[in-house]
C-alpha cells in the first residue's frame, strides 16, 4: 500500500523569527508543546530548532542569549506525492499547490511507519493465505501460526506457538534432515484427526539454517489449491537457487552499468576466467574494454532507452541477450539482462577447389549428446575406417560425414556425396563405377564413375539401404578389392577411397528380412556412429536456430531477431523433422514475422495453427497409447488456446476448465521451467 505525504505529516504547531534568542525559542517550544519550531526569514522557511539542537547551542558561546542556529538537513515536498525515504535529509516539509506549508514529517519516524505499515500488511497477507503458515525455530518451537493455520487445524495460535511442534504433528521422519537443507514435498501429516498434505522447507537468515517453514492445506481441499501450492513452493526458496536450474543467464544493473547481481545459469564459456561472484561491482563498460565480451549491451539499452536484443561474444561462448530497462520516474533505475547460450562449435576449414563445389555446413551444438558424439568423430576421423552413420531423417548425416573427411587425412582430396535412393535403378552402375565408350544404348562417350571421382577422397553413400539388391554385390567388391570396373569394360581400375555409409533403417533388420546382403552389412558396419533425434538433444535448439536465422538474415538482408521465448517454444517442440524442418521453420518465420523480432506468437502460429478446412476436430494417424493420446490432445488444445486468447485465464474459459486445471497442465507439459518472464519477480 502507497502512502502520499498528505496522509502522514503531522501539523506544524510552531514558527519562529531567525532573530529570536535560544532562551525565547525554548519558551515557545513548552508554551506551544512542539516538538519542533520552522525557522522563518522574510517570510520564508530557511530551516528548524529542535530541544535537542537548542540543547547542543547553549553549550556554545553567547549561551541562552545568543540568536538560534537552525537546522538545514530539510526538504520541501509536494504533499500529493507518495511518501518514501530521502536520503541525506532528517526532515521535509509539506507543501500544497500554492506552495504553502503544510506539515512536517521526520524521516526516521517515516521509515518507521511505512516499516510497520509494511509489516501489517505482510502479516495480513499471511492471514489471508488460502493455505495454513507455520514456522517454528532450530529448537522446533512453533514462534508463527496464521489463521488459516487455526483454521485448518482447529486450534488456537495461543495454544500452539511456544510449543514444540514435533509433538504435535505426527511424522515418519525426522525433522533434522529439514535442518540440514532438505526440502520435503507433497508430505501427509495427520493433526487433531486431520489429514493434511502440504511441505517442509528450512528457513534461511545470511546463509544459516535458522528454522522451518510448514506451508499445507487440507488434503481434501488439495486439488483446488495446487496453483496456490505452487506458487508458495518458490516462497520460502532461494530464488538465486532456482534460477540456477534453469538454462538462462540474469545479470541486473544500475543505471551506471554497473553489475549489481547474477544469477541463473552461469555461462562458464562465456566469462573465461571470471568466477560467478567476481562480476558483482564490475563496470560492464570496463569489461568489454577489455576484451572479456562485445557489444556492451547495457550500454546499449541505457543510449537507447528501451529494450534491446543482441548477439554477444565471449571468451569462448556466444550467447543471446535481451536487456530491459527499469523505469522509475521516467529514468533508468536498473537493467535487467537475459542472456541464453547459443555458443556451437562452427570451426572453419580449408577446402580445396574440387570440394568448394559441395555444401560444408558447421556443427552447431552445445549438448552433451553431441559432445560425445564429435569426441567419437574426432577419434576416428584419422583412420581409414569404414564408418556407417544411422539416425532419423534430417538430424545431420551428411554434416557428420564431412566433418569425419575434414578432421581426416584426405580432407585435401575430394569429398563424393551419393544419395543412393535417388539414382534410378538402371542408370545406378553406370553412375557409381562409370562406362566405356558404347556400352550400352546412349553411351557416346567414356564416363568415369562416382567412386573414381572419389580417389584419395571420401565417397559418402546416403541412404544406403535403398541400394538394389543385385547392386550390392558389386558395392561390395568394390569395399574388397579396391577396385571398380565400368561398364562395357573388364579391366579394373584401382581406387583409394575411404567409404562412410548412413542410413534411416535398421540394416541388421534388413538382413534378417532378406532385403540387404548380411556381407555387406558387416563390411559397412565397421564403425557405427549414432547421431541422437533432435528432441533428445534440446540444448542444440536455440544455437541452431539462431546459427539458422543469421544465415537466412545474410541470404535476404534481413535483421531479425528472435526473442528469448520463442526460443524456449521452439525447445518445447518434439521436431519430428528433425534439423531438417528447423531451418525451414526458421525461414518460414523469418517471412511470416512482422516486426523486425520473431516473437513466441509467431512459433505458435507456425508449429501449431491447424487447418479451418478440416473434418472434424482431430485427424488420426495411427494407434498410440490411449493414455499418451489424452495427454498429447490435452497439450495442444491448451498450447492453441494460450495462443489465441493470450492469457491462461481467457484459454480456461474457452476450453471450459479451471485457471488451476491450466496452470498445471502447461507446468506439467513445460516440465516447471522457469521462465524468463519471472525476472522482474527476482529482484524488485
Amino acid at each position: 500500500m502507497h502512502w502520499d505525504w498528505k496522509g502522514v505529516l503531522q501539523p506544524i504547531r510552531l514558527f519562529v523569527n531567525s532573530d529570536m534568542t535560544v532562551k525565547h525559542v525554548f519558551a515557545q517550544l513548552k508554551a506551544k508543546e512542539a516538538e519542533v519550531g520552522f525557522v522563518l526569514e522574510d517570510e520564508e522557511i530557511v530551516g528548524y530548532i529542535t530541544p535537542l539542537s537548542l540543547l547542543d547551542q547553549l553549550l556554545e558561546e553567547g549561551g541562552p542569549a545568543r540568536r538560534i542556529k537552525p537546522e538545514k538537513d530539510f526538504l520541501f515536498v509536494r504533499e500529493e506525492a507518495f511518501a518514501k525515504n530521502i536520503h541525506n535529509c532528517h526532515l521535509v516539509i509539506g507543501a500544497d499547490h500554492a506552495n504553502r506549508p503544510t506539515g512536517y514529517m521526520f524521516m526516521d519516524r517515516l521509515n518507521q511507519f511505512l516499516s510497520e505499515v509494511q509489516l501489517k500488511n505482510f502479516n495480513d497477507a499471511l492471514n489471508n493465505a488460502e493455505m495454513g503458515i507455520v514456522t517454528m525455530d532450530a529448537s522446533f518451537q512453533v514462534i508463527f501460526m496464521n489463521e488459516k493455520a487455526e483454521q485448518i487445524l482447529g486450534m488456537k495460535r495461543s495454544i500452539i506457538q511456544g510449543r514444540d511442534y514435533r509433538k504435535l504433528i505426527r511424522m515418519d521422519a525426522s525433522f533434522d534432515e529439514v535442518l540440514k537443507g532438505q526440502k520435503w514435498f507433497g508430505v501427509e501429516n495427520t493433526f487433531n484427526f486431520k489429514v493434511i498434505s502440504g511441505q517442509f522447507s528450512p528457513i534461511y537468515e545470511s546463509g544459516k539454517i535458522i528454522g522451518i517453514i510448514h506451508n499445507f492445506y487440507l488434503k481434501d481441499q488439495l486439488e483446488e489449491a495446487v496453483h496456490e501450492i505452487d506458487f508458495v513452493r518458490e516462497m520460502n526458496e532461494d530464488l538465486q537457487a532456482i534460477y540456477s536450474l534453469s538454462n538462462e543467464q540474469i545479470l541486473v544493473a544500475n543505471s551506471n552499468g554497473i553489475i549489481t547481481k547474477v544469477a541463473g545459469a552461469y555461462f562458464n564459456s562465456f566469462w573465461g576466467d571470471i568466477e560467478h561472484n567476481e562480476l558483482i561491482g564490475e563496470s560492464a563498460a570496463e569489461l568489454e574494454r577489455r576484451g572479456i565480451f562485445t557489444p556492451n549491451i547495457i550500454s546499449v539499452c541505457i543510449e537507447k532507452n528501451s529494450r534491446v536484443m543482441l548477439t554477444q561474444k565471449g571468451k569462448n561462448g556466444t550467447v543471446l541477450s535481451t536487456a530491459t530497462p527499469v523505469m522509475e520516474d521516467g529514468k533508468i533505475k536498473r537493467i535487467i539482462v537475459l542472456s541464453k547460450d547459443v555458443s556451437a562449435e562452427e570451426k572453419a576449414f580449408h577446402m580445396s577447389e574440387d570440394e568448394a563445389e559441395f555444401h560444408s555446413e558447421p556443427v552447431i551444438y552445445r549438448s552433451s549428446e553431441m559432445s560425445v558424439l564429435m569426441e567419437e568423430v574426432k577419434a576416428v576421423a584419422p583412420l581409414d575406417s569404414t564408418v556407417l552413420i544411422t539416425g532419423e531423417s534430417g538430424v545431420g548425416k551428411e554434416v557428420i560425414a564431412r566433418r569425419i573427411h575434414q578432421l581426416s587425412r584426405r580432407s585435401s582430396g575430394s569429398f563424393v556425396a551419393i544419395n543412393c535412393g535417388a539414382i534410378p535403378e538402371h542408370l545406378m552402375e553406370s553412375e557409381l563405377f562409370g562406362h566405356e565408350k558404347g556400352a550400352f544404348t546412349g553411351a557416346e562417350s567414356k564416363r568415369v564413375g562416382l567412386f573414381e571421382q572419389g580417389h584419395e577422397g571420401t565417397v559418402f553413400l546416403d541412404e544406403v539401404s535403398e541400394l538394389p539388391y543385385a547392386m550390392q554385390v558389386k558395392l561390395l567388391r568394390v569395399l574388397q578389392e579396391r577396385e571398380v570396373i565400368r561398364v562395357g569394360s573388364t579391366v579394373p581400375v584401382k581406387i583409394n577411397v575411404r567409404v562412410i555409409a548412413a542410413t534411416n533403417k535398421s540394416l541388421r533388420q534388413l538382413v534378417q528380412e532378406k532385403q540387404f546382403r548380411e556381407d555387406l552389412y558387416y563390411r559397412l558396419h565397421v564403425v557405427p556412429i549414432q547421431i541422437p533425434a533432435l528432441r533428445s538433444r534440446k540444448k542444440d535448439i536455440a544455437p541452431l536456430a539462431v546459427y539458422f536465422l543469421q544465415e537466412l538474415n545474410e541470404q535476404n538482408e534481413y535483421e531479425k531477431k528472435i526473442s528469448t521465448n520463442a526460443l524456449n517454444l521452439l525447445e518445447s517442440y518434439q521436431w519430428p523433422g528433425n534439423i531438417r524442418e528447423l531451418r525451414n521453420v526458421i525461414e518460414r518465420l523469418i517471412v511470416i514475422s512482422k516486426g523486425e523480432e520473431i516473437s513466441e506468437k509467431d512459433v505458435y502460429r507456425v508449429l501449431w495453427e491447424t487447418d479451418s478446412n478440416e473434418q472434424g476436430f482431430l485427424t488420426i494417424k495411427g494407434i498410440i497409447p490411449l493414455k499418451k493420446a489424452v495427454e498429447e490432445t490435452e497439450k495442444q488444445l491448451i498450447e492453441l488456446a494460450v495462443e489465441k486468447y493470450g492469457t491462461a485465464t481467457d484459454a480456461a474459459k474457452a476450453l471450459e476448465v479451471s485457471i488451476s486445471t491450466v496452470s498445471r497442465r502447461m507446468k506439467r507439459f513445460n516440465g516447471d521451467q522457469v521462465s524468463g518472464g519471472m525476472a522482474h519477480d527476482l529482484f524488485f
